[in-house]
């Protein structure tokens, strides 16, 4: 039995008359302690027949706030409602604002030695320098001749609280080890759930979730609680279909991962995500590839792909991970960003594996392996058709369709070679058909590649280039459109540069048939960006445009009284964009004359003066 020692040592003490020592139970930060104590009360207390006053010094610095917290405690379940608050922040609250009659107020039990056990916790969080806290104890020993049951990690205790080395001897005379006890802990949190199909659920798969916890050397109490709790909040908004049992293997070994990780660092979070964002197939092919390398000791230690591979093997997943399902819902889950119970419940096979009707081709593929034979070969030919019609609107997505075939081209699950497949995707590549809608961004698992990947992903991104240069290029055609010809549209802001590939005599072309109000709105546009303090920043492309425009205009408008409105808006026009040039253009430096020329000049000057 767990903790049996440490029962024993706890009872013995406290079956010993008037003590003037304390006892210390002590374990690692979430190891149990509290937990314990609690457990030890209900079930041994009464059969010793005492009582106890538990509270927290946790924060507290003095004498006075120490005796208010021991007050506090003896009283926390007597009395009236707002007595019976006074453990909490609104009782300590209302204690200071109203008057509490004496008579109203009685301890749970007489303080007398022998009868009471004052239990003293969170010793290690105290705020005062520990000989304060020494002294009242002290006085419970000593002085009112009480139990002392003190709970502490003593670890932090030795290095965080001030003068515990000096005193701790002194009134510490037995010390108990405090141990996880994973099995009481697991079964008391579930017990407290009311959601009656989870409580009855988690239940009954007990001894499988110890196991597994213990196999992933969980100790930390708390962490458990975060993975229950986690676990009841899917599990009681999930539909559960009349009659059928849940399956909650893979769900609970994604959760625990999910609270280790973020535990071990909070920052971690991004990897779990990326984890079930990209399902059982993504990660496969990152995990495998980085053992791989592992092997052929080619792994640096800068090397991308690395901190996922050490997350796993650190926390003890390094089989679990091939056996987790891709779950979008349960990666913004993750994240917070949204929560689908019955989604996660479906990606992860609560209820047995179901068809997703909706869902696309590549979210079906996350999970291949829980699909029976015809309906993998089925979703196989669909990609295959989908590759060589060329059917995507994504580079994304082209490049999920060639991670799926590669990876199972490899598991000899296709005919099709590596090599083949790297081939068609290339290809592919170079005769998409780009047009201004076509999504130009794509994430790839940051991971070193091998041959056939590389050159995948450098085609993938020649055409993501190319999709650019169109967008950007649609993009300025609309925002000319807006300024010369006046159409509707979204207000074209200082920043943008329409005309940095524009030919002058295009676009003066343009101008002339918009007529002055053409003229007008692109002298505002260049007037709205010379109030730009960084412009030189990103604008410098397009001086070589606005100088040859501004040459044009000059050549072509005459400039002898009397000139026409039109003219004058046209030298306007070519005014701005003068100083538009200046602005942006480095200043020029001043002609330093050779050193011979200066020696010369000097000399002459010397030969002047000798006459």
């Amino acid at each position: 039995m767990i903790n049996k020692g440490t029962k024993q040592k706890l009872t013995q003490y406290l079956r010993a008359a008037a003590p003037s020592y304390a006892i210390l139970l002590r374990g690692a930060w979430g190891s149990g302690k509290s937990f314990f104590w609690g457990g030890f009360k209900e079930g041994q207390l009464h059969k010793l027949r005492k009582n106890d006053i538990t509270f927290s010094v946790a924060g507290l610095a003095t004498l006075e706030e120490l005796e208010q917290a021991m007050f506090l405690a003896s009283v926390k379940d007597l009395g009236t409602d707002t007595l019976r608050e006074t453990g909490t922040i609104v009782g300590r609250a209302l204690l200071r604002l109203v008057k509490v009659d004496p008579d109203d107020i009685k301890l749970k039990a007489a303080v007398r030695s022998g009868k009471t056990v004052i239990c003293i916790d969170d010793l290690e969080r105290f705020g005062g320098d520990f000989k304060v806290l020494f002294g009242f104890i002290v006085s419970l020993l000593d002085a009112a001749k009480l139990h002392v049951v003190l709970i502490s990690d003593e670890e932090r205790a030795v290095k965080d609280l001030a003068g515990y080395q000096d005193y701790k001897e002194k009134i510490i005379s037995v010390t108990a080890e405090v141990r996880p006890d994973i099995e009481a802990f697991y079964n008391d949190t579930v017990n407290g759930f009311e959601h009656k199909l989870t409580r009855e659920t988690l239940l009954d798969i007990q001894d499988h979730a110890v196991a597994f916890f213990k196999e992933k050397r969980l100790k930390n109490l708390r962490s458990l609680r975060s993975i229950l709790e986690e676990m009841k909040l899917i599990m009681e908004d999930m539909k559960w279909p009349e009659g059928q049992a849940a399956s909650l293997g893979a769900l609970l070994s994604a959760v625990t991962f999910h609270v280790m990780a973020v535990t071990k660092d909070v920052t971690n979070e991004a990897l779990v995500r990326e984890v079930f964002l990209h399902g059982d197939l993504g990660t496969t092919f990152m995990m495998s590839r980085v053992n791989q390398k592992k092997k052929a000791g080619s792994e640096s230690e800068g090397e991308s792909g690395a901190p996922l591979s050490k997350l796993v093997d650190d926390l003890g997943f390094e089989s679990d991970i091939y056996e987790w399902h891709g779950s979008k819902a349960y990666a913004e889950y993750v994240t917070a960003e949204g929560f689908q119970p019955d989604q996660i419940a479906q990606d992860f096979q609560v209820f047995g594996h179901v068809k997703q009707e909706g869902a696309s081709l590549l979210e079906r593929f996350r999970s291949y392996r829980t699909m029976d034979e015809t309906e993998f070969r089925a979703c196989v030919t669909e990609l295959e058709q989908k590759v060589a019609a060329g059917d995507f609107e994504h580079l994304q997505h082209m490049w999920e369709a060639y991670e799926i075939l590669e990876r199972l081209s490899q598991q000899k699950l296709i005919t099709t070679s590596p090599e083949v497949w790297r081939d068609k995707f290339i290809q592919l590549a170079k005769n998409f058909k780009v047009t201004s809608d076509t999504p130009s961004s794509f994430e790839v698992w940051p991971e070193k590649r091998d041959g056939n990947h590389e050159a995948v992903l450098e085609a993938l991104k020649a055409l993501e280039q190319r999709i650019r240069v169109m967008k950007m290029k649609a993009e300025n055609d609309a925002a000319q459109k807006v300024i010369i010809e006046g159409e509707d549209g979204p207000t074209i802001e200082g920043y943008r540069t329409p005309f940095v590939d524009a030919k002058a005599t295009d676009i003066y072309a343009r101008l002339r048939a918009a007529g002055r109000a053409g003229t007008d709105r692109m002298v505002q546009f260049f007037r709205k960006r010379l109030g730009i303090s960084n412009l030189h920043d990103f604008a410098t492309g397009e001086v070589p445009f606005a100088k040859a425009l501004a040459k044009l205009i000059e050549a072509r408008t005459p400039n002898t009284a009397p000139i026409t409105l039109d003219d004058a808006a046209w030298l306007q026009l070519a005014a701005i964009l003068r100083h538009f040039v200046t602005r942006l253009s480095p200043p020029k430096k001043a002609v330093t004359p050779p050193p011979s020329a200066q020696r010369g000049s000097a000399k002459g000057t010397a030969t002047e003066g000798s006459a």
